[in-house]
């Protein structure tokens, strides 16, 4: 699916369908383990590797993740802490990888641009001493528009200082927008920043195609994505963003041990 499809798909679906349930937490607090956010490796996976996150599994080393972003990091649509995707990826991760020591650093700020975010990897990234920067980026920028070509240069600006500062990075695509004709170079943002990663050989998880994979096949109803035509994120969304990310780092930090976990 092309991130063009992606956009018009969600929009489309949007004012179809109402609020419904989101998933419950089992009776011990943890996030349930199911089918329903599924999604093939093909669609989710990437070929590069992050060698400085994987050395660490493999020496037993503690690994720290810092999950950069802005609303959709930080959790905003969510009804707990607890159901933000950073939260539910250090459980998928436990879960996957247990004997491992893996935290899972929340620094996502609503409202923040690339650049904003680029102002804080010192204080915000780095401090923390990650081996990997989970870096969502680009909604606001295109919302915005503040320029492709700015963008682009600041997410090269960003990933070389975080590479700089000692840790591998994996970008995040931006969400499907509802409504997304209020934003025409929407589709553009998308394909810049798959260029610079490209370019930076910096992998990509593909939220947008996931989540019209997920739509398509009827995994994941709009309406436990969104409430109220708003734009942020809910439960049901963070849990299989948290799960398929999860599920995706697992497979490239221990290939040998997700091989035999359900």
């Amino acid at each position: 699916m092309t991130h063009t499809r992606s956009i018009r798909f969600f929009g489309a679906c949007l004012a179809l369908l109402a609020l419904a349930g989101q998933p419950a937490l089992a009776t011990d607090g943890r996030l349930p383990v199911d089918a329903t956010c599924s999604v093939p490796e093909p669609l989710r996976g990437f070929a590069a590797d992050l060698p400085l996150a994987r050395a660490a599994i493999a020496d037993g080393q503690k690994l720290t993740i810092v999950a950069l972003g802005s609303s959709s990091t930080l959790g905003a649509g969510a009804s707990s802490e607890e159901r933000s995707y950073p939260t539910v990826l250090r459980k998928e991760l436990a879960r996957l990888l247990p004997g491992h020591e893996i935290d899972v650093v929340n620094a996502g700020v609503g409202g923040n641009s690339a650049h904003q975010m680029y102002q804080r990897i010192d204080a915000d990234v780095l401090s923390e001493q990650p081996r990997l920067v989970i870096w969502q980026t680009g909604v606001f920028d295109a919302i915005n528009d503040i320029g492709i070509e700015k963008f682009k240069r600041i997410l090269r600006k960003g990933i070389a200082r975080i590479r700089d500062g000692g840790a591998d990075v994996m970008l995040v695509d931006q969400v499907p927008l509802p409504r997304a004709d209020r934003f025409p170079a929407y589709g553009s943002y998308v394909a810049a920043l798959h260029e610079v990663a490209a370019e930076t050989e910096t992998p990509v998880f593909r939220r947008s195609e996931m989540f019209g994979f997920l739509m398509e096949t009827g995994r994941l109803r709009l309406d436990q994505m969104l409430p109220n035509a708003g734009d942020h994120l809910i439960d049901g969304s963070y849990h299989c963003l948290g799960v398929n990310i999860g599920r995706t780092l697992a497979e490239k930090l221990s290939p040998r041990a997700i091989a035999t976990r359900p």
